[in-house]
């Protein structure tokens, strides 16, 4: 066993998983049409998720509505109405209710699924508890080790990582210092790491036997060092040989 629960064939060691889908052309980022794209090609691929006001999980990755949407404030503090009537700039996609996306990946691909940082208190247990009924491949990841500290509480059974980087400006000093250094690991006790691909490799301290992912890979060059360290990837903007 490679990681304690992920073995050296576990999907997360040996197949690059897609940033936010397949995602390029006329198929946009966190998109149904980005995510079939990955599924129909066999990659695993990365979403992220937030809560409407109603307690509706959606698959977006910004916490604001602008760049994607055109529209203003942040996405948490909208309705399911609202966030359904919303399309993806310059198309007619509609933001993916989680639901979705669970019926598009399930018995096709695996999902690597980010819980964003959030307002509500009742997010995590409302994402684990639609996963207990999920039937396909999954693993979650965070940068808020208290998110994961709560997954292992609810479903000790999840597969899950500790997103990290050294390269938070806007984060406060102490939390810089907890996202390079994954610090709470020691309390959070992920499965694997996936930390800005710039830094990689890390030390044997700070890795200490942990599956690596490495995000976000743009080039098949960075890939091919990671693959030659043992790192995977994850990845947009080519197609990894």
């Amino acid at each position: 066993m490679n990681g304690g629960r992920i073995d050296k064939d576990h999907w997360l060691i040996t197949k690059p998983v897609a940033h936010r889908g397949l995602w390029g052309g006329t198929a946009l980022e966190n998109s149904l049409t980005a995510y079939e794209r990955a599924a129909r090609a066999g990659y695993p691929f990365e979403i992220d998720l937030y809560l409407s006001t109603d307690g509706v999980l959606y698959c977006f990755h910004d916490k604001t509505l602008d760049r994607m949407t055109g529209e203003k404030g942040n996405i948490f503090d909208k309705d399911s109405a609202y966030i359904d009537g919303l399309r993806l700039i310059g198309s007619d996609e509609r933001i993916p209710r989680f639901t979705e996306v669970l019926e598009l990946a399930e018995g096709r691909v695996p999902l690597l699924i980010e819980l964003k940082d959030h307002t509500a208190p009742d997010f995590v247990e409302k994402a684990v508890n639609l996963l207990k009924n999920y039937k396909g491949e999954f693993a979650v990841q965070t940068f808020n080790p208290k998110y994961l500290i709560k997954v292992k509480k609810l479903a000790p059974e999840f597969i899950r990582g500790i997103l990290a980087t050294d390269d938070a400006k806007e984060e406060s000093l102490i939390n810089q210092y907890i996202l390079k250094h994954m610090s709470l690991n020691f309390i959070a006790k992920p499965d694997f790491i996936s930390y800005r691909y710039h830094a990689l490799p890390l030390k044997m301290r700070k890795a200490k036997g942990m599956p690596t992912l490495g995000w976000t890979v743009t080039s098949q060059e960075d890939a091919t060092r990671l693959k030659s360290l043992g790192i995977n990837i994850i990845f947009e903007n080519f197609i990894p040989e």
